[in-house]
């Protein structure tokens, strides 16, 4: 190796050994929630603060947050609000819930009520609620079982005050009217681990539950959170493109990863209230982006219910930040409203560009290693013919003594 190509590498190495030193630790925490994953990075503040305090007192808020708004647990809040009979009496609820359930309203009346959380009956009656595991007939309901359960279904029945302190008080003006949170519960959980991390003075974080996600500050890297926004395709994991985050939430909304299958025809678990049916339309994703991930995941929801058009007006009236990826055939095609984003669609290459971004390294670390192999072989051979050298001038430095003691006659013959 040559001097040169020895410089750079002495280079190389000092300034790697300069970075391993500053490096920040990172954390990453996760578990289970409201039958989903929930994962936590981030940065470690300064502080004796261990993991194991962190990762309990987020554990313990999910908890919370799933006791009181399951509609999979008996004995949550919510599903004792779902088992009374009574309409017309008030029922108190906990701070919380009330302002989960404030927050779900208000994105229904600005929706039209294409978001209704009193959506649970037609939820069951297609099977995709808790009650369809119960459900053995194989077969779609009917438009008079449609009609039936639509009579159960409208948030504007729905009656609630907040008081000062935050707790509520709900009325119900119809009967059997059955509330589901899930399209506002894990963007509300993540919020509330977004404060358990605060209180800790963590300042630096990525939360996500259910793939709602929610960041603040910046990563290790001093640079933006990069969340991934996937290609609505079933069967194929990859990313259709990525945005940059920075104390906002992401939530999305599509019908590629849970549906049913009922003969040929493809069932989305997304249900219009409007219709009593699952969403036809061609619009396969909604991504949207907010200040907080609660109302995130509700909008999210709520545009996916209203489709591509609808969908993109409500956006642009109401000032949400939202991306719609539409299928057009074979093709997926995207529309942003105020939505900053960076698609991989648009950087199409060549197979032969691909292979060069994963040749291009594998030649460069192959090119490394033999020439730290060469370099310390040839170093070996100089240090062998560098010994050798030395033996035979000393050799001759001692003969050369010999000589001076010697005679003229013996140094003579000596030679």
């Amino acid at each position: 190796m040559s001097g040169q190509w020895r410089y750079w590498w002495m280079v190389w190495v000092g300034l790697s050994s300069l970075a391993m030193a500053e490096i920040v630790p990172v954390w990453n925490l996760e578990g289970e929630t409201m039958g989903t994953l929930w994962h936590v990075t981030l940065v470690k503040p300064e502080g004796e603060i261990l993991p194991s305090e962190v990762q309990k007192e987020i554990e313990e808020t999910l908890r919370e947050i799933d006791t009181r708004m399951s509609t999979w647990k008996e004995y949550s809040e919510l599903s004792r609000i779902n088992a009374t009979e009574k309409i017309d009496e008030e029922i108190l609820l906990s701070s919380e819930l009330a302002l989960v359930l404030r927050a779900a309203l208000e994105v229904a009346q600005k929706s039209g009520g294409a978001y209704d959380i009193t959506v649970g009956p037609l939820v069951n009656l297609w099977k995709f609620g808790p009650d369809s595991e119960k459900v053995t007939e194989e077969r779609l309901p009917n438009d008079k079982e449609i009609q039936n359960a639509q009579k159960n279904v409208g948030y504007a029945a729905l009656r609630l005050a907040v008081d000062e302190d935050g707790t509520g008080k709900l009325k119900r003006e119809k009967p059997g009217l059955y509330i589901d949170l899930s399209s506002i519960a894990k963007g509300y959980g993540v919020d509330r681990v977004a404060e358990v991390l605060e209180k800790f003075g963590i300042t630096s974080y990525m939360v996500e539950v259910g793939g709602e996600v929610r960041t603040s500050g910046k990563n290790v890297q001093n640079q933006p959170w990069r969340i991934g926004i996937e290609t609505p395709v079933p069967g194929i994991s990859s990313l259709y493109g990525v945005v940059e985050l920075e104390d906002a939430s992401l939530a999305t909304s599509g019908d590629y990863r849970n549906f049913r299958q009922e003969g040929k025809k493809r069932l989305s678990h997304i249900l219009d209230p409007r219709t009593g049916r699952p969403v036809e339309h061609s619009l396969v994703s909604v991504s949207v982006q907010a200040d907080n991930c609660m109302l995130a995941d509700a909008w999210a929801t709520a545009l996916m219910v209203l489709g591509p058009e609808e969908g993109q007006n409500l956006a642009k009236k109401e000032n949400i930040s939202a991306l719609f990826l539409i299928q057009k055939g074979n093709q997926i095609e995207n529309v942003a409203v105020h939505f900053p984003w960076k698609s991989f669609q648009k950087e199409k290459t060549s197979d032969y560009a691909l292979w060069m971004q994963w040749l291009l390294p594998v030649l460069f670390f192959l090119f490394f290693f033999v020439a730290v192999g060469m370099s310390q072989l040839l170093g070996r051979r100089k240090m062998m013919c560098s010994c050798k050298a030395a033996k035979v001038m000393e050799k001759e430095r001692n003969r050369l003594i010999q000589i001076q003691k010697m005679s003229d006659d013996e140094k003579v013959h000596f030679k």
